[in-house]
């Protein structure tokens, strides 16, 4: 194929890595660059032209800790059974739908990335990240209900998402999540230092929230995202965190949306009231919409907040925000 000299700004750069590039299809027959392959997990899936047929095969490909990278090339994956992300130091991408745009409050892609990840699994859980480093960008994740999309342990410190769009729009159930930092079990207590970043969070149901913290997270940031509700029916809480000792939770930059305000509003943007340390968290320069409340906290002193904007309605001129 000679892909590195010919397609050098993806093919042989994107994601820039030390380690080997693993290529997932999305079906057993596919398509790239004009010509047809088979995919299989007899293949070595270390080009374009050998991919592997599944995600949780390529994951038993890879080495911890020395960059290695699976890239889905574009199309619908389908999975049956939770994919574990149990080596740390991976990155998990699809192909980028343009390159990231700086101040950017989103993925950097459409609204639906070209990567896109179902699952049909009882459990309902996409990726269970249970290792340290782990990066997952520019994939679409449509979880079933009740599900998840990423499900991020207290062993997976400084998880990294970004750049990814989910749809939550399976039937109404507020146990289905975008994602989710599930309680913690044995002697690793919290997550340290997780950041989810230039995401889309679409809902058009009472879903659970965007992205919620059950267990106790330590640092954990959530940035220049957008949160957006269609639909008729009104949705409890976009980011939820409901544990007492999650501390330095950080949120800024996020725009969150209701078209239709008067019959779909979100009950809560951010509800942080099971989170009852003062100045635990921090929110910055967040929108929120009319009708919508922004922040709900148990206490005044438990959320920090500055240079927020909640939206009103008008009819003739603008005379101003706040």
């Amino acid at each position: 194929m000679g892909y590195i000299t010919r397609y050098g700004s993806f093919w042989g750069m994107l994601p820039e890595t030390s380690g080997r590039i693993f290529w997932v299809a999305p079906a057993a027959s596919y398509t790239v660059e004009g010509r047809t392959y088979t995919a299989s997990d007899g293949n070595d899936g270390l080009s374009p032209e050998r991919a592997v047929l599944t995600v949780d095969y390529a994951v038993g490909l890879t080495t911890a800790n020395v960059g290695d990278v699976i890239v889905l090339i574009p199309g619908s994956h389908s999975v049956s059974a939770t994919i574990a992300v149990d080596v740390a130091g991976l990155t998990i991408t699809g192909i980028p739908g343009s390159a990231p745009l700086p101040g950017l409050y989103s993925s950097a892609g459409s609204r639906a990335n070209r990567s896109r990840i179902t699952s049909t699994e009882t459990a309902g859980l996409i990726f269970t990240v249970t290792a340290a480093d782990t990066e997952i960008a520019w994939l679409d994740l449509t979880p079933i209900t009740a599900g998840s999309g990423i499900s991020v342990s207290n062993a997976a410190d400084r998880a990294y998402i970004h750049d990814c769009t989910f749809q939550l729009t399976a039937a109404a159930n507020t146990a289905t999540f975008g994602v989710t930092f599930p309680l913690g079990t044995g002697t690793t207590t919290n997550n340290d230092n997780s950041l989810v970043r230039n995401c889309y969070f679409l809902s058009t149901v009472n879903s659970g929230p965007a992205i919620r913290a059950a267990g106790t997270t330590i640092g954990l940031s959530i940035e220049s995202s957008t949160f957006e509700l269609q639909g008729t029916s009104a949705w409890d809480d976009a980011i939820e965190s409901i544990t007492a000792g999650s501390l330095n939770t950080v949120i800024r930059d996020c725009d969150f949306f209701t078209p239709t305000f008067t019959t779909t509003v979100m009950t809560d943007c951010i509800d942080m009231t099971g989170v009852t340390t003062d100045g635990g968290t921090a929110v910055y320069r967040c929108y929120f919409p009319q009708g919508s409340d922004g922040i709900e906290a148990t206490a005044t002193a438990d959320v920090m907040c500055a240079e927020n904007y909640l939206a009103t309605t008008t009819s003739g001129a603008i005379t101003g925000s706040s």
